[in-house]
């Protein structure tokens, strides 16, 4: 007899009532269905992938600028001191392993629909190599007509020349990690100009009207209270930002704040309190009129669509170049050597500097990415990404109970509450849709004789 998963034990994935639905916002787990490939068949695998046609997927390239001129206290992400020697030697290299790939079946079979410059601090090379890293990627890989072409950055050393020579290259987006405009708030976070330089300097952005520009607010700062947000809100808006995000914060255990937090010299603001701050945050967003994009995105003119970040999350096949620059396509996603050194070694060689990949073994794997994208927007089909979607209205009755959704439809719709407990829910919905799409088990089947 087959039998098939219809009913749960749902209880563990009810939410709490009365206040604060989870104990603690968790963290996205990585799919845990990928086995590494072993170190001998990285070459092989490499060169196999760079033979075949991008599948029927959007496409993405994400470059890694592993350079810093300070390390924030926060920021988990620090990997190398800025030095401009080191930046032109790595710029060279990095060119090197676009040229090498660029004329690949798989890297010319589709168009790219979104370039992403990250870090580290992309905006540390200097005007001349972020120029020629812009001008290379146009010139040899098969962008789209209306490709977004994103540059992560910083205030500092982010003068004119290197703005000009972005948007001179072909540069349509800046996103500055602002975090906070507050001065006293971002000397404690290592920030090194104050709130009135930081708004001058995107005041300045704005002026030129030559690209998307967005900025990143950070909310669950220490020392950060609703009065203190609520100004970081209003500056954000009256400074005529394109788009802004709104992160809470999260905390890395290794990085000066955490190891501050963890011996108690700095307080945290707690999950309900960070909670208070993103509604506070959605309600602003809201009565100024501008579109919620994804869970911390916001747009409020027609030029920003923060593409990368929504593709990504849609299981967009992405190029990856760079050291520590993580990429995927069909099924395969890698790691690109995070010591420099060695980078620089292997793409010296002719090789491509992988610290390891990875290999999908889950078949239709891709229902995880369609779960993340809708849970991002805050709009869940179920009854598309499971046949059983009716086993599981008990919870969803008792999630809309905690002000989680907006009604018990098996299409999912999140309240600003849910939007910020989303990798919760996105989480429990990851095992519970894998365990009602379990093939079918034999039961009572008899046993075999020989």
């Amino acid at each position: 007899m087959l039998t098939t998963p219809k009913t749960l034990d749902l209880t563990p994935y009810f939410a709490q009532l009365g206040g604060q639905p989870f104990q603690d916002r968790h963290a996205t787990m990585p799919f845990r269905g990928a086995m590494p490939v072993a170190k001998e068949q990285l070459k092989s695998s490499w060169q196999q992938l760079l033979s075949q046609p991008a599948p029927p997927r959007k496409r993405l390239v994400y470059l890694h600028i592993p350079f810093c001129a300070t390390h924030c206290t926060f920021c988990g992400f620090y990997q190398n001191r800025y030095s401009a020697d080191h930046c032109t030697h790595y710029t060279d290299a990095l060119l090197r392993e676009i040229e090498r790939e660029a004329d690949s079946v798989l890297h010319q079979s589709a168009p790219i629909h979104a370039v992403y410059f990250g870090g580290g601090t992309p905006s540390a090379l200097s005007a001349t190599d972020l120029a020629r890293i812009i001008t290379t990627l146009r010139e040899r890989l098969p962008l789209a007509p209306d490709c977004e072409i994103t540059i992560e950055g910083r205030i500092l050393n982010f003068d004119d020349e290197r703005i000009d020579a972005c948007l001179d290259a072909g540069a349509n987006r800046f996103s500055i990690g602002i975090q906070s405009f507050n001065s006293k708030i971002r000397k404690k976070m290592a920030r090194t100009a104050s709130g009135p330089e930081a708004i001058a300097f995107m005041e300045g952005l704005v002026r030129r009207d030559r690209a998307a520009i967005v900025c990143d607010l950070l909310f669950g700062l220490p020392g950060q209270d609703s009065a203190l947000w609520d100004s970081d809100l209003r500056i954000a808006r009256d400074i005529g930002l394109d788009g802004v995000d709104l992160y809470a914060l999260n905390l890395f255990p290794n990085t000066p704040l955490g190891k501050a937090a963890a011996n108690g010299r700095v307080i945290i603001p707690s999950p309900a309190e960070r909670r208070d701050l993103y509604l506070q945050g959605c309600e602003f967003m809201a009565q100024e009129g501008w579109r919620c994009i994804s869970n911390s995105h916001w747009a409020r003119t027609p030029r920003e669509r923060n593409l990368y970040n929504l593709l990504i999350k849609q299981g967009a096949d992405c190029l990856a170049f760079g050291s520590g620059a993580g990429g995927s396509v069909n099924g395969y996603s890698w790691l690109g050597e995070r010591n420099l050194d060695a980078w620089n070694s292997a793409v010296a060689a002719g090789e491509k500097p992988l610290m390891m990949m990875m290999r999908t073994m889950e078949q239709g794997f891709q229902w995880r990415n369609t779960l993340q994208a809708c849970v991002e927007t805050a709009r869940v089909p179920l009854e598309e990404l499971t046949p059983h979607a009716s086993a599981l209205t008990p919870l969803l009755n008792q999630w809309h109970q905690a002000g989680l959704t907006k009604d018990t439809s098996t299409c999912l719709r999140l309240t600003d509450e849910g939007r910020f407990w989303a990798s919760n829910i996105l989480q429990s919905l990851q095992e519970l849709i894998q365990t009602l799409n379990m093939p079918p088990i034999a039961a009572d089947k008899p046993a075999r004789s020989y």
